[in-house]
């Protein structure tokens, strides 16, 4: 079974995966050579059979006593790394390590610009007559088409029936909040910790500053957005940041040709994987188990320029959650009460149907979780 790690990167430690390994693989320059078992590849340990692939592969991580444990499969032509889990590997299990891991892998991206994935994006406009918040951007008014879209997505459940929804223009975060962020609130005196921290399993905070803060309940997200002057966005503006009016969803109408044009994640085009989203794809975590640094995959970036709207945590929002009518609704707010809060967009324990831009999932604002946390929003002007 293979998992993919989107790298483009000129060297891949496969230690950062496996606890036993030290050794880096130069990704490059690795030959290509036909193969029906290990005894066909070059000797000296560096190269294994991989036999999906029917070619010799890097292998540092291989010893004679297992050949076939964790293997970068390498492209020549895009540097593309892919990890090959044998069945009796051994993974880095959840909490320090993992998250680790993840931290030495974007670390790895950073010092490989040049082999990044570009994504086209809007800049932050001008001309609002009002300064855009610091790590914001703005989100102009417009219509979408809010709810699981049934011509391009299959398993709707909470999110079902496509209702109309317009909206006015909003500021909402870059980036999932993140602990470095969240703890500024907790030092002024006016947050509290998260329910889990330090070596606990997945808890983030407070050791890993550029991941999203997790084990938060709805409240705590809401006391660090109004610490900062901003409130949780609503669950329609969370969903129109996440995939686009209907202009950027190709459609100049706002009536039957936007409902059906309307994208089901935040990018165009293939279903999510690790290229996109940081989520289950064989395994938890993209591999890693855990989450990642925000904004760790570009690629999978909204239409504006808003990083991890599918994977990695899973967002709360400011609305009680209530199940959708067909009705035509202008700048939505929710009930006025409820049992339970909408949390959006898929964590990195959930698997590709859950990184639609359309899934909702009901909570008890009390709740909390390794695969949830959120980002602040604020009205314009």
């Amino acid at each position: 079974m293979q998992q993919r790690i989107p790298r483009h990167v000129t060297a891949l430690c496969a230690a950062l995966l496996v606890a036993a390994v030290s050794a880096c693989v130069p990704a490059r320059d690795m030959p290509k050579l036909a193969c029906n078992s290990n005894a066909d590849c070059p000797a000296g340990g560096k190269l294994s059979c991989d036999n999906d692939v029917g070619l010799c592969v890097p292998c540092d991580a291989c010893s004679s006593s297992k050949p076939d444990t964790w293997v970068d499969t390498v492209s020549a032509t895009t540097a593309d790394v892919e990890i090959v889990l044998g069945s009796d590997a051994t993974q880095v299990s959840s909490g320090p390590d993992a998250i680790a891991a993840a931290d030495a892998i974007a670390a790895a991206d950073a010092a490989t610009t040049s082999d990044a994935v570009a994504v086209s994006c809007d800049p932050t406009p001008t001309g609002l007559g009002v300064a855009v918040p610091q790590g914001m951007v703005y989100i102009p008014g417009g219509t979408f088409w809010m709810g699981c879209n049934a011509a391009k997505e299959t398993n709707c459940d909470l999110d079902a029936t496509q209702h109309k929804v317009t909206l006015s223009g909003y500021f909402i975060d870059v980036t999932e909040t993140t602990v470095a962020q969240y703890q500024e609130c907790v030092t002024a005196g006016k947050c509290s910790a998260p329910s889990k921290v330090k070596k606990e399993p997945y808890a983030t905070y407070p050791d890993h500053p550029t991941h999203p803060v997790n084990f938060v309940t709805w409240q705590q997200a809401q006391t660090y957005c109004k610490f900062r002057g901003n409130d949780l966005p609503t669950e329609a503006q969370w969903e129109m940041a996440a995939r686009g009016n209907c202009e950027k969803n190709g459609s100049a109408a706002v009536g039957d040709a936007c409902k059906s044009a309307m994208r089901a994640y935040p990018w165009i085009g293939a279903v999510a994987n690790c290229n996109t989203a940081i989520m289950k794809m064989t395994t938890n975590g993209c591999g890693n188990d855990a989450t990642w640094p925000v904004g760790s995959l570009p690629a999978g970036d909204s239409p504006y320029c808003l990083h991890d709207m599918a994977g990695n945590v899973s967002e709360w929002t400011r609305d009680w959650y209530a199940v959708y009518t067909a009705a035509e609704v202008t700048d939505p707010q929710g009930p006025g009460t409820g049992l339970d809060r909408v949390a959006r967009g898929g964590g990195f324990l959930y698997d590709a149907d859950h990184q639609r831009a359309s899934v909702r999932k009901a909570a008890k604002p009390s709740d909390s979780g390794s695969d949830v946390g959120f980002r602040c929003a604020r009205s314009y002007p």
